[in-house]
């Protein structure tokens, strides 16, 4: 067992199938990493926010001024293993939002079989 696998084991947050489900039904994914990291790869669909935004003003950092967003949809928080992540949900959920991490971060993601693509860090 690896360092990954011990910390993905003990670390709050929906594993990959229920983050899988969960986007299924409509949650939002967000990215809390760094703009390089990001860039060499993230999960398909994952917005980039910088976690100082979300503290300041969460919903502009999620959604920016998208009309057409849905500004109750649960929000799923990914960073590369789980521990920024972590710390950002618990962070949305004190501010009222229904937010939680995914365990293990990108790393479990791509574990998993899912892909990461690499892109620019491109905001809404």
């Amino acid at each position: 067992m690896g360092l990954m696998d011990f910390l993905s084991k003990r670390m709050p947050g929906l594993s990959v199938d229920e983050t899988l489900m969960a986007l299924s039904k409509g949650a939002v994914l967000i990215d809390v990493r760094t703009k390089a990291e990001y860039e060499n790869g993230h999960a398909p669909g994952a917005r980039p926010v910088d976690p100082k935004a979300l503290h300041d003003d969460p919903d502009l950092a999620i959604h920016g001024d998208d009309p057409l967003a849905e500004r109750d949809a649960a929000i799923i928080v990914m960073c590369d293993n789980g521990l920024r992540s972590s710390v950002a949900a618990a962070e949305l959920r004190s501010k009222g939002l229904l937010a939680e991490s995914v365990a293990g971060g990108l790393f479990a993601w791509i574990r998993d079989g899912n892909p990461s693509i690499p892109g620019p860090y491109r905001r809404r």
